[in-house]
Formats: C-alpha cells, sequence, structure tokens
C-alpha cells in the first residue's frame, strides 16, 4: 500500500456490504436505512479500525440469518483532506460506547467524490 493512502473500516450487514462494493456509496440507499438519529448527522460512518467496525457490524439491523461483515476503502491522504477542507467528511470520538475511538463521517456530499477516487474491497485481516 502507497504510504499516502488511508485506510477506513466500515461495518454492516452482508447485503448492504455486496451492495457498496458492486454499485458504490449510494444516498438513497442510505437515507432509508439510516433511520434512527447518529451522532454526526446522515452519513457513512467508518473507522480508522477493524476491530470498531466490527463492533458496529454486529449491531447492523440485517434479515434474519445474513450475517455481518466490514468493508474497506482506501483513499489518498490528499482526497481526505479535501473532503474534510469541504466539511464533506468529519472525524470525532465515538460517544457512548465503552471503548475510546474515532469514527469518520463522509456526508452525502461526499459520496460521488469517493465512488470515483476511493476503492472499495471486502476487508480481509492482514497475516
Amino acid at each position: 500500500m502507497s504510504p499516502n493512502l488511508l485506510k477506513f473500516y466500515h461495518g454492516t450487514d452482508i447485503y448492504s456490504a455486496l451492495d457498496i462494493l458492486n454499485n458504490g456509496l449510494n444516498a438513497q440507499r442510505l437515507l432509508a436505512l439510516q433511520k434512527q438519529p447518529v451522532q454526526l448527522g446522515t452519513g457513512w460512518y467508518t473507522s480508522f479500525e477493524p476491530e470498531v467496525a466490527w463492533f458496529f457490524a454486529s449491531l447492523a439491523p440485517s434479515g434474519e440469518g445474513v450475517g455481518c461483515t466490514v468493508i474497506e476503502m482506501q483513499l489518498s491522504a490528499e482526497d481526505f483532506n479535501y473532503l474534510l477542507e469541504k466539511r464533506d467528511a468529519r472525524i470525532e470520538s465515538i460517544a457512548n460506547v465503552k471503548f475510546t475511538a474515532e469514527q469518520v463521517c463522509f456526508y452525502l456530499s461526499a459520496f460521488a467524490f469517493l465512488n470515483q477516487r476511493a476503492e472499495f474491497k471486502p476487508y480481509q485481516e492482514e497475516s
């Protein structure tokens, strides 16, 4: 991996993961699924740590027996800083959990950019 590439992890159900991997981020689908209020507002939430994404994947609402997974997104540091400057992304500590970690929220306004510039793939633990 290039030193200027950042990795982000998103925990979700299997169907949503396949949809993102095959079709990219979709604002309409996210709005249909994200019904509960979330800490930083409506957006696609990620973490810099796969363990945090696994925690939230286990909480993802899904159909019976569907299961959960984590996907990885790679994005250049330059592109990420651009989204932060435009306020299309935001980093904050996660509230109301028993561990300390940061979350990155990518707002709907970032989806087209991410679909063009980021690489989405299934998460695989490094050995």
